[in-house]
């Protein structure tokens, strides 16, 4: 299958169509208010060197219906989302004709953030692309410390736009300014099968069910499954967290390197892999090389040198 990026300007080329599929429950959302609730309050999370929290039985998720938080809720506030590397992480309003929804992204580049291509184009939400997406990075709560930034220039893969296609549900915001040379930004891989299943990996993101989206909650727990296209996961997540980073650390101390992106919950995951997960589209080279090439479009476009990822 060819693979490449289509962006909501200039139009796109054009490319092969494929049949329309229904689509999956993905994981962003609108913002409900709704006390928090949940198992083990939180505990400190350090920004290196997770441990790994012990899973408990799958239990459904009483606000959205969906199993999402798998067992106990393990989910931990991030106390200050201005460290490193919270603030690389961004809340996103996604703006369209039938209101405001929730998302998740992170910085990639100076000024591209990636996120799942259902928050930039989803007929459910937009009819379409979205209208604008509001990037506010290391939120917590009414302290935005890099401000807000809107943009109106997405792009995402033609498999999304095309068949609503799963393993490809990735997007880029481009924005306007260099927001990413104040919080930093992630390195990108794509890791072989053997270096992912059983690997700690770490999904933080902006869930609805806890303080309406503005705060940034954490989780991190075994890579149980992988598949060419995606990463499965027993880490709690609810709407709002789609196109949170997925990202593992070689060794403690280690840095953050992204290998995938949150995008879906317990209903994405195919029965026939017979597991309770959560679930990720994963980096392989050629989506890489995609992810790549909108971070140098944008540092060429605002005249900065490409970050080494």
């Amino acid at each position: 299958m060819e693979i490449f990026s289509v962006s909501n300007r200039p139009p796109a080329t054009p490319g092969p169509t494929l049949a329309p599929v229904p689509p999956l429950p993905v994981e962003a959302g609108t913002a409900v208010a709704t006390p928090a609730t949940g198992g083990r309050g939180p505990v400190p999370v350090p920004a290196t060197g997770f441990g790994s929290p012990p899973p408990g039985p799958r239990r459904r998720n009483p606000r959205t219906g969906l199993e999402t938080v798998i067992g106990p809720d393990e989910r931990q506030r991030i106390p200050d989302a201005r460290a490193d590397p919270w603030r690389r992480i961004c809340q996103l309003d996604l703006k369209g004709p039938q209101g405001t929804f929730k998302g998740t992204g992170w910085l990639a580049g100076p000024a591209t953030v990636v996120t799942a291509g259902h928050c930039v184009h989803f007929a459910p939400f937009f009819d379409g692309w979205a209208d604008r997406i509001a990037v506010a990075a290391g939120r917590s709560g009414d302290d935005l410390p890099f401000g807000s930034i809107e943009s109106d220039h997405f792009s995402t893969l033609n498999l999304w736009i095309d068949g609503q296609t799963a393993d490809y549900d990735i997007a880029a915001v481009h924005l306007s300014e260099p927001l990413g040379l104040r919080t930093g930004s992630f390195p990108m891989d794509a890791r072989a099968d053997a270096d992912l299943v059983g690997r700690l990996v770490n999904v933080s993101g902006y869930p609805t069910d806890k303080e309406l989206a503005t705060v940034q909650y954490h989780h991190a727990n075994r890579v149980m499954q992988v598949t060419p296209r995606r990463l499965f996961y027993e880490i709690d997540t609810v709407s709002g967290q789609s196109g949170a980073p997925v990202w593992i650390q070689d060794g403690p101390g280690g840095p953050p390197v992204c290998v995938g992106l949150h995008a879906y919950g317990i209903p994405g995951t195919p029965i026939d892999l017979h597991i309770t997960a959560n679930s990720a589209p994963r980096f392989d080279d050629a989506v890489l090389a995609i992810l790549r090439d909108w971070v140098r479009a944008d540092c060429d476009r605002l005249g900065l040198a490409v970050p080494v990822s």
